[in-house]
Protein backbone atom coordinates (compact mmCIF):
# COMPACT_ATOMS: atom_id res chain seq x y z
CA UNK A 1 0.00 0.00 0.00
CA UNK A 2 1.20 3.69 -1.31
CA UNK A 3 1.18 6.19 1.31
CA UNK A 4 -1.33 8.97 0.13
CA UNK A 5 -3.46 11.21 1.53
CA UNK A 6 -6.19 10.05 4.07
CA UNK A 7 -3.82 7.54 4.82
CA UNK A 8 -2.90 6.31 8.79
CA UNK A 9 0.94 5.70 8.21
CA UNK A 10 3.25 4.68 11.18
CA UNK A 11 6.79 5.53 10.88
CA UNK A 12 10.07 5.17 13.04
CA UNK A 13 12.53 8.18 12.70
CA UNK A 14 15.18 9.81 14.56
CA UNK A 15 14.99 13.66 13.62
CA UNK A 16 18.26 16.05 13.89
CA UNK A 17 19.03 19.51 13.96
CA UNK A 18 20.90 19.96 10.40
CA UNK A 19 21.94 16.70 9.40
CA UNK A 20 22.47 13.26 10.32
CA UNK A 21 25.78 14.60 12.31
CA UNK A 22 23.84 16.90 14.18
CA UNK A 23 22.31 16.61 17.58
CA UNK A 24 20.13 14.46 17.76
CA UNK A 25 16.58 15.37 19.64
CA UNK A 26 14.24 13.08 19.32
CA UNK A 27 14.17 9.66 18.52
CA UNK A 28 11.01 6.69 18.05
CA UNK A 29 11.01 3.55 18.88
CA UNK A 30 10.02 0.39 18.05
CA UNK A 31 7.24 -0.03 21.06
CA UNK A 32 6.39 4.14 20.56
CA UNK A 33 6.77 4.57 16.81
CA UNK A 34 4.95 7.95 15.34
CA UNK A 35 1.70 7.27 13.60
CA UNK A 36 0.15 10.50 11.83
CA UNK A 37 -2.49 10.70 8.70
CA UNK A 38 -0.96 12.16 5.79
CA UNK A 39 -2.87 15.61 4.83
CA UNK A 40 -4.60 15.77 7.92
CA UNK A 41 -2.51 18.85 9.24
CA UNK A 42 -1.10 16.40 11.95
CA UNK A 43 2.33 17.50 10.62
CA UNK A 44 3.93 20.07 8.95
CA UNK A 45 3.11 19.55 5.05
CA UNK A 46 7.06 19.43 3.92
CA UNK A 47 6.99 16.09 6.16
CA UNK A 48 3.66 14.64 4.20
CA UNK A 49 5.30 15.92 0.81
CA UNK A 50 8.45 13.37 1.71
CA UNK A 51 6.53 10.40 3.02
CA UNK A 52 4.09 10.25 0.46
CA UNK A 53 4.31 7.85 -2.23
CA UNK A 54 6.09 5.77 0.04
CA UNK A 55 5.39 1.51 0.90
CA UNK A 56 5.89 0.12 4.12
CA UNK A 57 9.65 -1.19 4.56
CA UNK A 58 10.64 1.89 2.86
CA UNK A 59 13.47 4.29 4.05
CA UNK A 60 13.94 7.97 4.08
CA UNK A 61 16.13 10.67 4.76
CA UNK A 62 15.80 14.45 4.41
CA UNK A 63 15.70 17.79 5.82
CA UNK A 64 12.94 20.38 6.89
CA UNK A 65 13.85 23.74 6.88
CA UNK A 66 13.15 25.73 9.62
CA UNK A 67 10.32 28.13 7.87
CA UNK A 68 8.38 24.41 6.95
CA UNK A 69 8.95 23.38 9.70
CA UNK A 70 8.88 25.02 13.75
CA UNK A 71 9.22 28.62 12.20
CA UNK A 72 11.44 31.41 12.29
CA UNK A 73 12.24 32.72 15.79
CA UNK A 74 9.91 35.44 16.92
CA UNK A 75 11.76 38.14 18.64
CA UNK A 76 7.79 39.12 19.64
CA UNK A 77 7.69 35.63 21.74
CA UNK A 78 10.41 36.46 24.29
CA UNK A 79 8.63 38.67 27.24
CA UNK A 80 10.07 40.06 30.00
CA UNK A 81 7.93 39.12 33.11
CA UNK A 82 8.14 40.04 36.79
CA UNK A 83 8.73 37.57 39.34
CA UNK A 84 6.19 38.40 41.68
CA UNK A 85 3.66 37.22 38.69
CA UNK A 86 4.75 33.58 40.11
CA UNK A 87 3.56 34.07 43.77
CA UNK A 88 1.41 31.30 44.66
CA UNK A 89 -0.54 31.96 48.37
CA UNK A 90 1.95 34.97 48.72
CA UNK A 91 5.12 33.04 48.52
CA UNK A 92 7.73 32.63 45.39
CA UNK A 93 9.37 29.11 44.68
CA UNK A 94 13.10 30.26 43.95
CA UNK A 95 13.91 26.69 42.78
CA UNK A 96 11.21 27.47 39.65
CA UNK A 97 14.16 30.73 38.54
CA UNK A 98 16.90 28.72 36.58
CA UNK A 99 18.16 29.35 33.66
CA UNK A 100 17.32 27.45 30.64
CA UNK A 101 13.84 25.80 33.00
CA UNK A 102 10.66 25.66 31.46
CA UNK A 103 7.83 27.14 33.45
CA UNK A 104 4.46 26.06 32.56
CA UNK A 105 1.49 28.50 31.90
CA UNK A 106 -2.14 29.64 31.10
CA UNK A 107 -3.74 32.55 29.46
CA UNK A 108 -6.78 33.89 30.44
CA UNK A 109 -8.52 31.56 28.18
CA UNK A 110 -7.36 28.83 30.00
CA UNK A 111 -4.89 27.84 27.18
CA UNK A 112 -1.67 26.39 28.40
CA UNK A 113 1.79 27.17 26.76
CA UNK A 114 5.55 27.05 27.92
CA UNK A 115 8.21 29.76 27.91
CA UNK A 116 11.80 28.78 28.63
CA UNK A 117 13.95 31.07 30.57
CA UNK A 118 16.91 32.59 28.73
CA UNK A 119 17.82 35.42 31.06
CA UNK A 120 16.99 36.82 34.87
CA UNK A 121 17.25 39.96 36.83
CA UNK A 122 16.59 40.38 40.08
CA UNK A 123 13.17 41.52 40.21
CA UNK A 124 12.13 39.94 36.39
CA UNK A 125 12.75 36.93 34.42
CA UNK A 126 12.50 36.45 29.97
CA UNK A 127 11.04 34.06 28.97
CA UNK A 128 11.17 32.65 25.11
CA UNK A 129 7.69 31.10 24.11
CA UNK A 130 9.14 29.98 21.21
CA UNK A 131 9.20 26.11 19.96
CA UNK A 132 12.52 24.88 21.11
CA UNK A 133 13.39 23.83 17.26
CA UNK A 134 12.27 27.16 16.10
CA UNK A 135 15.06 28.50 13.91
CA UNK A 136 16.48 25.38 13.40
CA UNK A 137 16.68 23.27 10.39
CA UNK A 138 15.54 19.56 11.09
CA UNK A 139 16.76 15.98 9.55
CA UNK A 140 14.62 13.33 9.27
CA UNK A 141 16.04 9.33 8.78
CA UNK A 142 13.53 6.44 9.42
CA UNK A 143 11.33 3.56 8.19
CA UNK A 144 7.89 3.64 6.94
CA UNK A 145 6.64 1.18 9.40
CA UNK A 146 3.00 0.50 8.50
CA UNK A 147 0.36 2.17 6.11
CA UNK A 148 -3.54 2.00 6.61
CA UNK A 149 -7.14 3.40 4.70
CA UNK A 150 -8.63 5.81 7.56
CA UNK A 151 -12.18 4.70 7.75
Amino acid sequence: MIAENGMRVTVQYKLYIDDPSGELVEETSEEQPYEFIIGSGEQFEAFDKHIKGLNVGDSFSFLVECEDAFGLVDEGAISEIPKKSFEHEGKLDDSLFELYNMIPMKDEDGNEFSGVIIGMTEDKIELDFNHPLAGENIWFDGEVIDITPVN
